[in-house]
């Protein structure tokens, strides 16, 4: 009699899942270099809540995110406290939140085996950890979605439930106002599952709440819109967009390959997510065969919703330079806003609706699938490459003295002329392309000794069992930790220090590194308000007073706040460009800070005071 596994087995295992992703968050958390987005958001959040500047202001911070981005993080700091601590173990908790809602539902729809992989799914990956881990807009959306996921994603739901996930829709649009669609696609799918009466009072609740946000600031709110609508088409929004007389300094030129890379990078980072849904994708069966007609709507909306987002924000990071800083590197961050809707219609797919009789042309789409993905895959390990493998003698070569071999990187640079970077392109793409013949050979190996009667189905779950059980040899690379040292604690000591030395009301001028986070610790200090987000809100020319009114600068500006300030922070590496400047006759420098906001060679900080 065969003996079945104990129920708290899975429950058991969630658990561990969720200790290790906290015991990893908390290392990340420690080690993790502030980055300008983290700085941005708890700076400018922490001056929201303060009353010393308002979302949208003129002449204050850049709100180029919708307000809540900055509003969340800053309540935290409101309530306990501003610094570098409070936004990111706010941040782990947000994380442990989504992990926690996206168990709810994957229990609901697909047991609790499938709950807890989803769990591993988040513990296994680095990368998603290190993101969960800093004071970032990423995990807020995460942790939205994951709940209106709990809300709503069921047979029969309260109407309080359902009230309350369309105020969540809209709540995440205010935050990232890239989450436009998830409202709407929310709606149609409460009327769908739950009739006309509760859809009729999702759609209300929403509205209601998408549109006070607006009125309450309005005009200046249209300013992350104007960016999205065409500007021959929207002429009444040219008030609310930057003067085409200046050029953004931060206009970067990056070619197909390192898009190419970016876009896999995403894959790799976030590969159960993206693979797992892609799959459910593929595997869906004939409409006469699918699962019960609930879950069915359920992994529609989530198929839809997520879809939708990775092809806006992949044409968006990698496609196109729809604004002045668009970050085609975005691209992999950009995907863990919605993590929890891929993980969700791939196990709910999974449980009810995995296709157990596919096509030829759905099994060839899926070796296609697997052969690209895995060779991509490969592609962008490229930067992991070292020499051991380079240096290896596999290419054979007829000399004088005989047959021989000699290193790859050898035949590759000097007999065919090829680029270090393409060497290490083509090496890690061909690895790449083996693993993913390995996987269809282990694939075909596994289906000819099971009862399976489609190899399409061994294909498909090697391929996803492989890529969960070695994700984080996958997120090789940025998965690392930063710093040795404890990057919390030298906020904290580095903010003291600061704070004791800079006067009250002291005009501050930054050129301390891309992240103001610091700056949070001197709250009795006055700031330059554009310069939080450093040279990408740099301009070359145009007029000064608009762009300030924009709250973006130019050399003019520049010039102007030099003379202006009080006190000077700069980095360490960027000194060299301000020693004509900063001159002993006009200029006192206090002691060098014993910690640096960084690990990074040249990131402390250096100090100096305009004489009277």
């Amino acid at each position: 009699m065969k003996k079945e596994l104990p129920p708290w087995l899975p429950l058991v295992l969630a658990g561990m899942g969720a200790i290790l992703y906290l015991i990893q968050a908390l290392i990340y958390a420690h080690t993790t270099v502030s980055s300008l987005d983290e700085g941005s958001y708890l700076i400018k959040g922490m001056f929201y809540w303060n009353g010393v500047y308002k979302p949208f202001e003129p002449y204050g911070p850049l709100t180029n995110k919708a307000p809540f981005a900055f509003l969340i993080p800053g309540f935290a700091e409101f309530i306990f406290g501003a610094g570098l601590r409070t936004g990111r173990y706010f941040s782990i908790f947000l994380g442990l939140l989504t992990i926690l809602g996206v168990w709810i539902t994957a229990r609901r729809w697909a047991g609790t085996w499938l709950a807890a992989f989803t769990v591993w799914v988040f513990a296994l990956s680095p990368m998603i950890i290190k993101l969960h881990a800093r004071a970032v807009s990423e995990v807020i959306i995460a942790c939205i979605l994951a709940w209106i996921c709990v809300l709503v994603l069921a047979e029969k739901r309260p109407l309080w439930q359902i009230v309350l996930a369309s105020v969540l829709a809209a709540l995440a649009i205010f935050t990232r106002q890239n989450m436009a669609p998830i409202l709407p696609f929310l709606i149609l799918y409460i009327f769908w599952q739950h009739g006309k009466q509760k859809g009729n009072w999702a759609f209300a609740a929403g509205s209601i709440v998408f549109l006070a946000f607006h009125v309450y600031y309005w005009p200046r709110v249209m300013t992350i819109w104007a960016p999205w609508l065409p500007e021959s088409l929207t002429p009444v929004l040219d008030p609310f967009r930057i003067p085409t007389d200046s050029v953004p300094v931060w206009d970067p030129a990056i070619d197909f390959w390192n898009r190419l890379n970016s876009f896999f990078q995403g894959i790799r980072y976030h590969f159960i997510p993206i693979l797992g849904s892609l799959f459910g994708l593929i595997l869906l069966p004939p409409r006469t065969d699918r699962g019960p007609a609930p879950a069915m709507r359920a992994a529609f909306f989530l198929a839809v919703s997520y879809f939708i987002l990775v092809l806006m924000h992949g044409w968006a990071a990698i496609a196109s330079q729809y604004e002045s800083y668009s970050c085609v590197f975005c691209f992999s961050n950009y995907l863990g806003f919605f993590d929890p809707l891929g993980i969700l219609f791939f196990v709910i797919t999974f449980a009810h609706a995995w296709n157990q009789n596919p096509s030829r042309a759905v099994q060839l789409l899926t070796i296609f699938v697997v052969i690209v993905v895995a060779t991509g895959i490969g592609f962008s390990l490229f930067e992991q490459v070292g020499n051991g493998l380079l240096n290896l003698p596999l290419i054979p070569r007829i000399r004088s003295t005989g047959f021989g071999f000699v290193a790859i990187v050898d035949a590759l640079t000097q007999g065919l002329d090829m680029p270090l970077a393409q060497v290490k392109r083509w090496v890690s793409s061909s690895l790449g392309f083996l693993a993913g013949l390995g996987v269809l050979l282990a694939a075909f190996f596994i289906w000819k000794r099971s009862k399976q009667p489609r190899f399409t189905l061994t294909l498909a779950n090697s391929f996803l069992v492989t890529g969960f059980i070695f994700s984080p040899i996958l997120h090789l690379g940025e998965s690392s930790r930063d710093c040795d040292t404890d990057i919390i604690r030298d906020h904290e000591n580095l903010g003291a220090y600061l704070a004791s030395i800079i006067p009250p009301e002291s005009l501050v001028y930054w050129d301390g590194g891309n992240a103001y986070t610091p700056m949070i610790y001197v709250p009795q200090a006055r700031i330059f308000p554009p310069q939080i987000n450093d040279g990408y809100t740099f301009h070359i020319g145009g007029d000064p007073d608009v762009l300030y009114y924009f709250s973006h600068w130019n050399s003019e500006l520049d010039s102007r706040w030099r003379a202006e300030a009080d006190i000077f922070i700069i980095e360490a590496k960027r000194y060299t460009n301000w020693k004509d400047f900063l001159t002993p006759q006009e200029f006192q420098e206090f002691a060098k800070p014993v910690d640096s906001p960084s690990c990074n060679e040249g990131a402390e900080l250096r100090i100096f005071q305009r004489l009277p």
